[in-house]
């Protein structure tokens, strides 16, 4: 009998009820109960770490370390939480400031200089240290020390001056006059002709020239009266024109024509018969005089040949038959140039200022004890790079910078960056895993990141605010303080005043003495809007 009147109870509830468990739970959301309060200070450990799933003990970054933190500190402290008001909103929350190692590389970042930049800067392109500052002061005014921007840019051209000299024009034929005698009619008269000769001073002269290099060569002439002029140059590779090329491999006949059958290849070690480029250019002639008799003035062969410098190999000679015999041909020439802006691309590393990173020559890496021009450890780079330094700057004061770009071999050559400091002693390379902080707070259900700054009135904050007399806030009915929006006001002059650096975003729970009447304390929780703090 029990059980049935029961059952009819049920059943009277659903039917004098339009959603009774919807009013059930809304009864039981508004019974908020209070949690824990409490301020949590702490700095991870290994264990954590590991807790964490974090084999490296850091955390990659800091959104990582701020969706991983919550659910950590909810295991770690399940009974902190927060002291509700009456009204349901928060009146003190808990708080958790969390130090943590985060992996924190070297920033590298990538821009392309436009036009609208050359134009703010008053410039058509950059071409010295003081034009590459100024843009970076525009682009990037608040990068960290040590960061890298690869930057593309417009530029003007390297051009090397040069001047030919008395030695210059006699190895051209014009060693009489030391000049290019350009009258009418004469040798020289046209630009061309001077090229030609220039051509032939360079290749002489700058042997080891990088493909591209420029030169503003100045000359003395001869047009009736002496005279100065310049050409603008540039060297270039040309490749043979194929039409008259052929590719052509030393035979073992070949070999044994020129009294290398035995071993059927060119021995160029030092002190041997073809150690010369010269010897050799010898013997391939006689061979291809004898191989194509038919060869036409002009006619180029490019030579494969074996050789032995301690073991097998190959070398290729490019040669040309110029009607008797068979000269080298160089496909390196200097033609006529026309200056015009180039585009460039170049590593910046802020230090005092945006200067490219030092680099090393192959020289500092013997000195640094590298059989080759690189490092293959990074830890020995950091050390030995930071023993050089010392050699370097002899006068360095502590807290000096410095970016260094070093060459990596890991089954290929590579640049790596890092950034040194000096302490007084020592130049340390700048680690890549730092020490962070963040803060949480306590939202009633989870830890969630937060900014809040707890502050206390002070006696100089209430003398600031006209209220220095009792250094408090009176919420009497009536008086100055009743209402929140008088004591907000205030406490927003009183943060601006003593916060100048915060802006929009930042928060702040303001705990500050009150006559009710009777001392007490209540807090305000308050966010920065961008001009004043506002009710959270």
């Amino acid at each position: 009998m029990k059980k049935i009147l029961l059952l009819l109870t049920i059943f009277s509830m659903v039917f004098t009820s339009c959603d009774p468990l919807e009013d059930i739970y809304s009864d039981l959301d508004a019974l908020k109960t209070d949690g824990i309060f409490g301020n949590v200070t702490r700095t991870l450990s290994d264990d954590d770490y590991d807790d964490l799933d974090l084999s490296d003990k850091n955390f990659s970054s800091i959104d990582d370390a701020k969706t991983m933190l919550p659910g950590f500190l909810s295991d770690e402290y399940p009974v902190l939480g927060v002291i509700w008001n009456a009204d349901g909103s928060i009146k003190k929350a808990s708080s958790a400031t969390i130090t943590y190692k985060l992996y924190s590389p070297i920033k590298f970042d990538t821009y392309t200089v436009t036009d609208e930049d050359y134009t703010e800067l008053g410039l058509t392109s950059l071409n010295n240290l003081g034009d590459f500052n100024d843009l970076f002061a525009s682009k990037f005014p608040n990068e960290e020390k040590g960061t890298v921007i690869d930057l593309t840019y417009t530029t003007e051209p390297t051009i090397i001056d040069y001047t030919l000299t008395n030695d210059d024009f006699d190895l051209v034929g014009n060693g009489r006059f030391n000049n290019f005698d350009i009258r009418p009619g004469r040798d020289e008269e046209t630009e061309e002709s001077r090229r030609v000769k220039i051509q032939t001073i360079l290749l002489n002269n700058f042997p080891a020239a990088e493909d591209g290099t420029k030169y503003n060569v100045t000359y003395a002439v001869y047009d009736g009266s002496a005279g100065v002029l310049n050409m603008l140059v540039k060297q270039q590779q040309n490749e043979p024109d194929p039409n008259l090329t052929t590719d052509y491999t030393l035979t073992d006949d070949d070999f044994d024509l020129v009294g290398n059958g035995r071993y059927n290849n060119f021995d160029i070690r030092e002190g041997k018969d073809e150690e010369t480029v010269e010897a050799r250019r010898a013997k391939i002639e006689t061979i291809l005089l004898n191989n194509f008799p038919a060869a036409a003035s002009g006619d180029l062969y490019n030579v494969t040949y074996a050789i032995y410098d301690g073991s097998a190999g190959s070398r290729v000679m490019l040669v040309q038959f110029d009607g008797t015999g068979y000269t080298i041909f160089s496909t390196t020439s200097y033609e006529f140039y026309t200056f015009e802006l180039e585009e460039s691309t170049t590593r910046f590393t802020l230090t005092d200022e945006w200067a490219a990173p030092i680099t090393f020559t192959s020289e500092e890496y013997t000195l640094m004890g590298q059989r080759y021009p690189n490092f293959s450890d990074i830890d020995e780079a950091e050390y030995n790079i930071g023993i050089y330094l010392r050699t370097l700057y002899q006068f360095a004061a502590p807290e000096d910078f410095v970016a260094v770009e070093y060459n990596y071999y890991s089954g290929g050559v590579s640049q790596r960056n890092v950034n040194f400091v000096f302490d007084g002693s020592v130049w340390n390379a700048i680690p890549t895993v730092i020490d962070s902080e963040l803060q949480f707070a306590h939202n009633g259900t989870t830890w969630v990141p937060d900014n809040t700054i707890s502050y206390t009135l002070t006696n100089a904050d209430f003398a600031l605010v006209g209220n220095g007399s009792y250094n408090n806030f009176d919420v009497r009915a009536g008086k100055d303080e009743e209402k929140v929006e008088v004591r907000l006001a205030k406490i927003s002059t009183i943060l601006l005043n003593n916060f100048p650096q915060y802006g929009e975003g930042q928060k702040f729970s303001v705990s500050y003495a009150v006559w009710k009447p009777g001392d007490d304390v209540f807090v305000l929780n308050v966010i920065h809007d961008g001009t004043k703090y506002v009710l959270q």
